[in-house]
């Protein structure tokens, strides 16, 4: 079993902060340099995905909507993306790619294909969970 290695980040639901977390990405990879790479830049893809849609489509005017994001490396990448937004009205199970000229809709379709597991919870905000399990030729 691959010691856990976790990495957190919290602050508003804005795209400059979905930027930031491409240093806690980084940092989460550092800490677990076994990972291999496709599965990190896989999971890393729908880390981001999720966040950018948090940012852009949460906030509903002067609302700000605060984001803790908490990723974790070990058997499994792992992230779970808390957000204070009104609940999300979507079935995930839907999710299908948009028309390739469409400019928009490609996000959780993206981060679905990515991941294992993704899943949303409507509670008080909203709580993405993202599990991405490694191949079985990572080396421990």
């Amino acid at each position: 079993m691959a010691s856990e290695v976790t990495v957190s980040r919290a602050g508003p639901a804005t795209l400059a902060f979905v930027e930031g977390l491409h240093e806690a990405l980084a940092e989460l990879a550092a800490g677990a340099p076994d990972i291999p790479e496709d599965d990190l830049a896989l999971f890393t893809l729908a880390v981001i995905e999720i966040a950018t849609n948090i940012a852009v489509h949460s906030p509903r005017g002067d609302e700000t909507v605060s984001l803790v994001v908490e990723l974790s490396a070990g058997d499994e990448l792992r992230a779970t993306l808390r957000d204070s937004a009104a609940p999300v009205q979507l079935d995930l199970g839907a999710r299908t790619m948009v028309d390739a000229l469409a400019e928009a809709g490609r996000g959780l379709a993206i981060a679905a294909a990515a991941c294992d597991e993704l899943s949303v919870e409507r509670s008080g905000g909203n709580v993405w969970r993202l599990v991405r399990r490694l191949g079985p030729d990572v080396r421990r």
